[in-house]
């Protein structure tokens, strides 16, 4: 177990990954902090270590609701039996890891194509101003 594993909660884990989403969006907004084609493909590579830890997370995830069901352990607000929940949670779930697995195909793509790019001299020059 990490270290972060050990001092904060699934749900603040992922609540800290998404507003890492934010900072980065807001960072790179019109090229912001970027410097170089290795900065992107820094990101990229980044993005797709968590593109390919999704796919498991949305299966751990749908798995739990799976095992609370089976154990009698869900009910909903309403009353109404929440098999037909849990069935759309799972396949909305498991949509989510197939868009996941394209997502970081794509990012893989992306990281080959940036291999080799760097800034012209024109463009390092005008960095270092």
């Amino acid at each position: 177990m990490t270290e972060l594993a050990s001092t904060m909660t699934p749900c603040e884990l992922a609540s800290q990954a998404a507003r890492a989403i934010r900072v980065l969006n807001d960072l790179t907004h019109g090229g912001g902090e970027l410097t170089s084609p290795g900065d992107v493909r820094d990101i990229v590579t980044s993005l797709e270590l968590v593109g390919q830890g999704l796919p498991q997370l949305c299966e751990q995830l749908a798995r739990f609701l799976v095992i609370q069901q089976e154990d009698g352990q869900l009910s909903h607000e309403s009353g109404a039996n929440p098999d037909d929940l849990v069935t759309e949670v799972i396949e909305a779930l498991t949509a989510a890891g197939q868009a996941a697995d394209m997502m970081t195909a794509a990012l893989s793509e992306a990281r080959g194509a940036t291999t080799g790019l760097s800034a012209s001299r024109w463009d390092r020059s005008r960095q270092g101003r």
